[in-house]
């Protein structure tokens, strides 16, 4: 069993360790966060050892694996630091906020023999699994074109400073909360992208509460992403191809346990629905990242994912940072 610190004990970090609570394979053994006096009731309540030092942690042999669940702007460092140390890795998304400092970290991985996890928990969410095997299967012929809103207003009341609405750690609006989980599902379902265009818009209070991205993709499909943090809660992806179409829409933010709806036409234009009930993603990613760790499977997220998803999150920032240029994979 893998012994697992959680770097980041914020409310995203919490969820990690609640959800793993029940594993058969990873047991979270250690916290680390720069508010440990405030967290002592979490880690007794879970049976954490609980400290603020990131490098007394690392140099822990009680630990074999390390959760960054930080800021995004540290990510690059501490998953590096954590490799030179010889820990199992496991990243919340996004992996880096830049392409370069992606392939510094998976050439990192390379080097040491690293199975690097991501937090892209969406991939395992029941109707986006039926999704993905309707289109793999080619039950939905040629994939032309995929669709995806996201957004929810759970960060407009926040403070400027906190990181999650920061420029620094959240660059183009919701794009590091909400749209980088859908660009990792469409990278899995059509492959590599090729070309990136994207813009931005400011709400009332001054920050970039929407952003809308345009991408290629080398197997002749296109997508059409919008992310707003200004709305009440919409999340919809839908997927086109040539024999038939799936939409697949969720009713609730995923802490909150409610059911996905899936509504599929064929070519003829007949419908069918289906409700998911909700899961634990979380485990399930997780779990899947031990069971590579330990050599018994592979990982569903490649190499290739996981550099190219962080390409189109920085094209997407290039691209609405410099007028809606479109920019070249």
């Amino acid at each position: 069993m893998l012994r697992a610190a959680v770097v980041g004990l914020g409310w995203w970090g919490k969820q990690i360790v609640k959800c793993l609570r029940e594993s058969r394979l990873i047991r979270v053994t250690h916290g680390v966060d720069v508010a440990a006096p405030q967290l002592a009731a979490f880690a007794a309540e879970y049976g954490l050892r609980l400290g603020d030092s990131f490098e007394a942690m690392l140099g822990d042999p009680a630990v074999d694996a390390v959760v960054i669940a930080t800021p995004h702007s540290m990510h690059e460092a501490q998953v590096l630091a954590a490799i030179a140390a010889g820990k199992q890795v496991f990243c919340e998304k996004p992996l880096t906020l830049t392409a370069a400092g992606a392939e510094r970290i998976l050439a990192a991985c390379d080097r040491a023999g690293i199975v690097l996890g991501i937090g892209h928990e969406r991939r395992f969410e029941p109707a986006l699994e039926r999704l993905a095997a309707a289109v793999r299967s080619g039950e939905l012929g040629e994939i032309r074109h995929m669709e995806a809103s996201a957004g929810h207003a759970l960060f407009a009341a926040m403070d400027a400073s906190n990181w999650r609405v920061n420029p620094k750690d959240a660059p183009a609006g919701a794009m590091t909360a909400l749209g980088i989980h859908v660009t990792d599902l469409w990278l899995s379902l059509v492959g590599r992208p090729t070309r990136v265009w994207a813009r931005t818009r400011r709400g009332a209070n001054g920050r970039e509460d929407h952003v809308s991205a345009q991408l290629d993709f080398a197997s002749g499909a296109t997508g059409a992403l919008t992310c707003l943090s200004s709305v009440p809660f919409h999340s919809r992806i839908a997927v086109r191809g040539t024999r038939g179409w799936i939409e697949v829409m969720e009713n609730a933010n995923v802490d909150q346990g409610k059911p996905s709806d899936l509504l599929q036409s064929d070519a003829e234009g007949r419908r069918t629905s289906e409700s998911y009930a909700p899961i634990n993603t979380v485990l399930l990613n997780f779990e899947a990242w031990a069971d590579a760790v330990a050599g018994r499977r592979p990982y569903r997220f490649t190499r290739d994912q996981l550099l190219d998803n962080v390409r189109v999150l920085d094209a997407i920032v290039t691209s609405a940072a410099e007028g809606s240029r479109t920019i070249e994979l």
